[in-house]
């Protein structure tokens, strides 16, 4: 009898998808999944690769994704969105945001670059010069020396982007910039799986370990607090208020308009749709 190989699921390790993937990583669910964390990026390349079925990718990978290739679906219902200012995703300056020429970009996140790009085209008619920089980097030193500067701005995202908030002179949050620019939530990431993959439960699963996880936000925002060296209030203010994961209509049209920006800009080919996969 031929073994029924496990699902190979993956997912960030930011401090917004705990509430996600806690109750799994806890093992207070049972499941048979095989389940992984890695950073944005190099997770979006394990689901092109097929190393994994299902990750929790950034949103213009699903977009960027060639369907000769690798055909996607989206899981339902589910997703790390904003309805306004999101706190972790932070460009921030020396210099006001109409006045940046040069800006290090951490990498991680490809859909807060590709927002960024499209703010800073739809909003400020700007196309300054990038770079990347490490997600470590420290942006009010970093941005320090005026004589010289490698950049004038430094994008970051995450848990980086918290530890930082408020240490430069000027920011932009990404998430009450698109809000202002379209009235409309924005999707950073949701569960994207390979049209090929036998997902069985897994839906109902990770619905179940959101509804858990949403529940135990301020247990999670505790324990997260103390290995990220951030305060607890932080945490759970973030978790709770700036953070939203349905991915309901609104989300929907917003991921929408985040394609139809990206098209414009050349920052993802033509002639993509959303497909979900069944509940």
């Amino acid at each position: 009898m031929v073994q029924k190989s496990r699902l190979r699921v993956g997912a960030v390790s930011f401090l917004n998808t705990k509430p996600l993937i806690h109750p799994i990583l806890n093992e207070e669910i049972q499941t048979d999944i095989e389940f992984s964390i890695d950073t944005p990026s190099r997770l979006a390349l394990s689901l092109s690769r097929g190393d994994i079925e299902v990750g929790l990718i950034s949103t213009i990978e699903y977009f960027r994704a060639n369907p000769s290739h690798a055909s996607y679906c989206i899981l339902p219902d589910i997703s790390i969105a904003s309805h306004g200012s999101v706190q972790s995703i932070q460009l921030f300056s020396r210099v006001p945001i109409p006045e940046i020429r040069r800006i290090g970009l951490d990498t991680n996140s490809r859909s807060s670059i590709a927002l960024l790009k499209i703010l800073l085209a739809e909003k400020y008619q700007i196309s300054p010069a990038f770079t990347t920089c490490r997600p470590t980097v420290n942006p009010k030193t970093a941005l320090q020396d005026r004589q010289d500067p490698p950049f004038d701005a430094v994008l970051l995202i995450g848990d980086p982007a918290l530890r930082h908030l408020g240490s430069t002179e000027y920011n932009l949050d990404l998430g009450k910039a698109w809000y202002k620019l379209t009235g409309l939530p924005f999707v950073y990431a949701c569960w994207v799986a390979r049209t090929e993959a036998q997902l069985g439960n897994l839906p109902k699963v990770l619905l179940e370990s959101k509804a858990r996880g949403i529940a135990r936000i301020p247990e999670i925002a505790r324990i997260e607090a103390r290995k990220l060296g951030l305060s607890e209030t932080l945490c759970r203010d973030y978790l709770q208020h700036h953070i939203k994961y349905d991915l309901d209509e609104p989300a929907i049209k917003g991921l929408e308009f985040y394609y139809k920006y990206a098209v414009k800009n050349d920052l993802a080919p033509p002639c993509r749709r959303l497909s979900f996969a069944s509940s």
